[in-house]
């Protein structure tokens, strides 16, 4: 009897350490109200790369895109997942991206791969992966507690959904395609894809949706200083308005192909296409002064603290310019086998 009391009793105490074991492995973290997962510019173009806490995440252009970290300086790089990986957003505790394996090169892929496509929530912690959606979709962004998203089917074309970080509340915002790439203060602007190209600002918690501004606009960035976009109605110049859509000043008067900014707003970067002259260029907004960083047709502009990404328009190079030295440089990391 006595030791069948205490066998009771040991059983008891191990499944109440797996629960509690259990309990801790399933904790989701959550953020505060305005946590952004990554920089608009680098959603626009890709969302190949994403820094937090000193830490790049990226997809490599060596390894057909698999999910990798390394640090600010582009050392310490390790490979996290076989994933082929874009619109990367990361958060103090979680990495989120939208698989791609549709798009590998290889057949090969992890058995815990659950689909080819889909928004997924990676732990940076234990390398945990869940899935918060399952299905075709474009660009993503982290905005607090949820992942707003393009998303697709043969229905309804592409629309705007937002997800959970805990995977609830999955549903339709918008009934507009356009990108949820820009969010800031709480509203999401965003140039139209249904009716009009015009700008519009989505309040995310109201859900009341406004034009403010009454021009042909192209991948608008909301930022303290204002919103830049491409204004595709002068010739795909840049511009940089007021929040309320108020008080548009040009900044660069050339044709642009796609553009990114530094997050203090100080460094505009873009590519300069439709001619004999093409180039990437950087423009230093206090000064004015701009210089040419490559010349020749460029993509992918993703910024990080220290470096710039960008890749030729074919594909088959990736570039990194150090901003501090001003020197480019070919941006080859190691493929590395997952451990």
């Amino acid at each position: 009897m006595k030791k069948t009391i205490i066998f009771i009793l040991v059983l008891v105490l191990i499944i109440g350490g797996l629960a509690v074991l259990s309990h801790y492995y399933d904790k989701i973290y959550y953020n505060e109200e305005d946590v952004t997962g990554n920089l608009a510019g680098n959603l626009y173009n890709g969302g190949l790369y994403c820094e937090i806490d000193d830490t790049i995440y990226f997809s490599n252009p060596a390894d057909d895109g698999a999910l990798y970290s390394m640090a600010s300086d582009c050392t310490d790089v390790k490979k996290l997942s076989t994933d082929k990986v874009a619109s990367i957003n990361a958060d103090e505790h979680y990495v989120y991206y939208s698989r791609r394996n549709y798009a590998k090169e290889s057949t090969i892929v992890s058995i815990f791969n659950f689909e080819n496509t889909g928004i997924y929530r990676y732990s940076r912690k234990n390398g945990r992966l869940a899935q918060l959606f399952n299905g075709a979709n474009g660009i993503s962004c982290l905005y607090g507690n949820s992942v707003y998203y393009q998303h697709y089917d043969e229905q309804t074309a592409i629309q705007l959904y937002s997800v959970g970080i805990d995977k609830e509340n999955n549903g339709r915002v918008s009934t507009d395609g356009g990108i949820p790439a820009s969010i800031y203060g709480g509203v999401l602007y965003y140039a139209a894809d249904d009716k009009d190209h015009y700008l519009h600002a989505l309040n995310l918690r109201t859900r009341e949706d406004q034009v403010i501004f009454y021009d042909n606009c192209f991948m608008p960035v909301a930022m303290p200083g204002g919103i830049y976009y491409i204004a595709s109605s002068d010739n795909y110049t840049i511009y940089r308005i007021g929040h309320d859509g108020s008080a548009p000043v040009k900044l660069v008067d050339e044709f642009c192909f796609t553009f990114n900014i530094t997050e203090d707003e100080r460094y505009l970067f873009y590519q300069i296409d439709g001619g004999d002259d093409n180039r990437l260029v950087c423009l230093d907004l206090t000064t004015g002064i701009s210089r040419t960083i490559m010349d020749g047709n460029f993509k992918q502009i993703n910024i990080t603290s220290q470096f710039v990404f960008f890749t030729d328009f074919t594909g088959s190079y990736t570039y990194a310019y150090q901003r501090e030295t001003g020197t480019v440089n070919r941006f080859e990391p190691p493929v590395l086998k997952m451990k």
